[in-house]
């Protein structure tokens, strides 16, 4: 009986379960696409709204997927169509890796994709010929009549400290509105101009002064969340002060008395989010405006609150507070949960562990979650 329930029922119960601790539950999602063949197109759909292929020697899974969304069928179409965020390993050319050309074959198949997500290993720069395959599907319609690829969100996760990739794709998609980048960037800024206009900038290692001097010519009144896992040196000062004022929401990994010089010239925030509380610095100074305070200690870390719960009074507009699950076992959580109801303040312990990435899109109130209802967004 169970292929005779509704359609959107399926999918309500399959959305409900899609995502565990902000993970794609992929073998949930293969199960039911087993079950029946009124189950495998809703699951399918999910499945294929993110990819991954960031295993080592990954070749074969690329050719099982490659195959998947082979446009020459209906299927293959609507499959492609349906990838919004896609994680890949690129290397240089083996039997068993994917090279930089078989990504552009890809993206050729992936027509309506928002986030492409990178690991660059043994690639210094894509070749020419992928760069001008790239840049044709950036500025042309295909022959099946879908429109030019618009990505958004750019995610490098790792490639060489001198390499030039993050420049190439930004050039190809000025559409970038998201990008992440996960390792040190030394590669000297290019001489073009930039034309995107970034809405969040992740940094996992901060770099020189005129490499995120650069990156942020173009989007000095766009930038609305910044999250750096190293607070900015005294030398990025002048940067910060005209990004500062502008930001919705900063994140940093530890709260120390540089975290709270930055802090300080953020005087706009909604949302002040920390990894690593310090057990010698109070939270001192956030702005007024903050509506959404966030601590996610690690693990094997103290898990005192106590500045938590002195700076919830200085916060009028505070509206919730999110901890880590751990938090729960501190001797003045009841305090600090007792304190938020007093006030009106949503207490959340999220399981979601702090290095997964948030969905790229547009906040219209902190805190952004991970929600299958934001691929919506992903236009």
């Amino acid at each position: 009986m169970m292929e005779s329930l509704p359609t959107e029922l399926l999918e309500a119960i399959m959305e409900s379960a899609y995502y565990k601790k902000g993970v794609p539950d992929r073998s949930f999602l293969k199960a039911c696409a087993l079950v029946c063949q009124a189950w495998s197109g809703p699951a399918q759909r999910l499945l294929f709204r993110h990819v991954e292929l960031l295993q080592l020697l990954n070749g074969r899974a690329y050719a099982s997927f490659r195959t998947a969304i082979d446009p020459a069928s209906e299927r293959g179409r609507l499959l492609g169509q349906h990838v919004r965020i896609l994680e890949v390993a690129v290397a240089s050319k083996t039997t068993f890796d994917v090279d930089d050309a078989d990504l552009a074959e890809l993206l050729n198949r992936t027509p309506r994709l928002y986030e492409l997500a990178l690991r660059a290993r043994g690639i210094h720069q894509f070749s020419p010929s992928t760069i001008e395959r790239l840049t044709q599907l950036a500025t042309h319609s295909t022959a099946e009549g879908s429109p030019a690829l618009r990505v958004r969100a750019l995610t490098i996760l790792s490639c060489g400290i001198q390499s030039p990739i993050v420049y190439q794709l930004l050039e190809i998609w000025p559409s970038i509105e998201f990008l992440y980048i996960g390792n040190e960037l030394a590669a000297p800024p290019p001489k073009w101009s930039p034309a995107f206009r970034l809405y969040q900038l992740t940094l996992m290692r901060t770099p020189r002064h005129s490499i995120l001097s650069w990156l942020l010519s173009s989007s000095t009144d766009s930038l609305r969340i910044a999250s750096f896992r190293d607070a900015p040196g005294r030398d990025l000062d002048a940067i910060l002060d005209v990004i500062g004022p502008r930001l919705r929401s900063l994140r940093m990994m530890n709260y120390s008395l540089r975290a709270a010089a930055v802090l300080r010239k953020c005087t706009r925030l909604e949302e002040f989010a920390i990894v690593q509380l310090s057990t010698l610095f109070a939270l001192d100074g956030l702005p007024p405006t903050i509506k959404h305070l966030k601590c996610r200690n690690l693990p094997s870390e103290d898990q005192s609150l106590r500045s938590i719960i002195r700076a919830i009074g200085s916060l009028p507009e505070l509206r919730v507070v999110t901890c880590d699950p751990q938090a729960s076992a501190d001797e003045t959580f009841p305090e600090l949960k007792d304190l938020c109801a007093s006030r009106g303040v949503e207490l959340i312990l999220d399981e979601m562990p702090w290095w997964i990435r948030e969905d790229p899109v547009y906040v219209n109130r902190f805190p952004r979650t991970k929600s299958v209802a934001n691929f919506a967004l992903m236009i």
